[in-house]
């Protein structure tokens, strides 16, 4: 289903692998590994010990706070998202760039089309949500759009409890300062709820959208999180 919100992305919740049959015998793997190769190690290093090390000696600490590396598959997806995400939207969309899937842009084949006064459109699925970028024409018409979330911010107030008001602030990353919007709208029967955010200096935007039911339990936690890793 796409949502009403512009040319909006269908979203679906995705499933959850079952777990319970792959637990126990996990866990029963891993005690006799570690059982094993406790006892060997202690062994071999009575054994082969000439005297004790220097303090310091062996494989240098990790430095506090350091980001972890990136994996094979989040530095694929920066790979393929990269071409789609990039001149002006490449700000609000660099910290999103490993955990997105199945960005379109517009002109692509099945790519959203651009509304009136934008210059290029980029949805993007991210499990049981989707996050668009948009680029418009100026930062005029950036406030504009801007505008019908805020009245979308109201009529969140009886559709999804909880939504907080809308404020001036910069991305926890510190990349942007803009202003930030909770709102929900109903499209097709279902109420979906949606986070904006934009750059003041740029007439960029971005929105993250998920059905208030299925997508994000009926709570603005999870999507509030969501934006905090990676906006």
């Amino acid at each position: 289903m796409a949502p009403a919100f512009g040319s909006g992305p269908r979203i679906e919740p995705t499933p959850k692998q079952p777990r319970g049959r792959f637990v126990l015998p996990a866990l029963a793997g891993l005690a006799v590994g570690l059982l094993v190769f406790g006892t060997g190690g202690w062994f071999l290093g009575r054994s082969t010990a000439g005297g004790r090390e220097p303090a310091g000696a062996g494989a240098p600490a990790a430095t506090a706070g350091a980001a972890p590396a990136l994996g094979p598959y989040e530095q694929n997806q920066i790979a393929i998202n990269q071409p789609k995400l990039s001149g002006g939207l490449a700000p609000l969309a660099q910290g999103w760039l490993p955990h997105l899937s199945g960005c379109l842009r517009s002109g692509d084949p099945d790519g959203p089309t651009v509304n009136k006064a934008e210059k290029a459109r980029v949805r993007c699925e991210m499990d049981a949500m989707s996050v668009i970028f948009v680029e418009y024409a100026t930062t005029a018409d950036r406030d504009k759009a801007r505008v019908e979330t805020l009245g979308q911010n109201v009529d969140a107030r009886e559709l999804t409890p909880g939504v907080g008001p809308a404020v001036e602030r910069a991305t926890p990353s510190g990349r942007t300062n803009g202003n930030y919007v909770e709102f929900a709208y109903q499209a097709s029967g279902k109420t979906v709820s949606g986070i904006w955010w934009d750059d003041s200096s740029t007439p960029i935007a971005a929105y993250l959208l998920a059905f208030w039911k299925e997508g994000s339990g009926e709570k603005w936690e999870p999507m509030r999180d969501i934006w905090a890793r990676y906006a």
